[in-house]
């Protein structure tokens, strides 16, 4: 929530600072897309965790309990190392580009690309507790 309200508040002076200030800001833009990228990553994690990304169930729902048991862990492990090589493939992205900076912000590369990594790694994480967690227990 902190974050959403952040790029509102960013956003909202970006736009005033360009109709009312004759220079206006140059780095808000940057700033809001950092947050953007945070809270796509994390609200991805969350949503992971809590086992409600969107899907289409028609057929999986009409499985025998065991079989869906069966599929939700197929899913889950499939994302669980889907996810784990897409946080590797952002870690080094993000120590490549760690030295370059923003053009803004004059903040390392990095920052943008840290999200990913981190994010990526907690959604592989949350599906591996997903696999490991009695079926019956609950995700809060």
């Amino acid at each position: 929530m902190i974050l959403l309200i952040g790029i509102v508040l960013v956003v909202m002076l970006q736009v005033v600072g360009r109709y009312l200030l004759p220079n206006p800001f140059i780095w808000p833009e940057e700033l809001t897309r950092l947050m953007l990228v945070w809270l796509t990553f994390i609200g991805g994690a969350a949503v992971t965790r809590r086992g409600a990304h969107i899907a289409v169930d028609l057929l999986v729902s009409r499985l025998p309990e065991a079989w869906r048991r069966i599929v939700d862990v197929a899913i889950s492990l499939t994302t669980a190392g889907v996810f784990a090589w897409a946080a590797w493939l952002a870690f080094v992205l993000a120590k490549n580009v760690t030295p370059l900076p923003l053009a803004a912000t004059r903040w390392s590369m990095g920052a943008m690309v840290w999200p990913a990594a981190v994010g990526c790694a907690l959604i592989a994480a949350h599906a591996l507790v997903r696999v490991l967690r009695p079926s019956g227990a609950s995700a809060s």
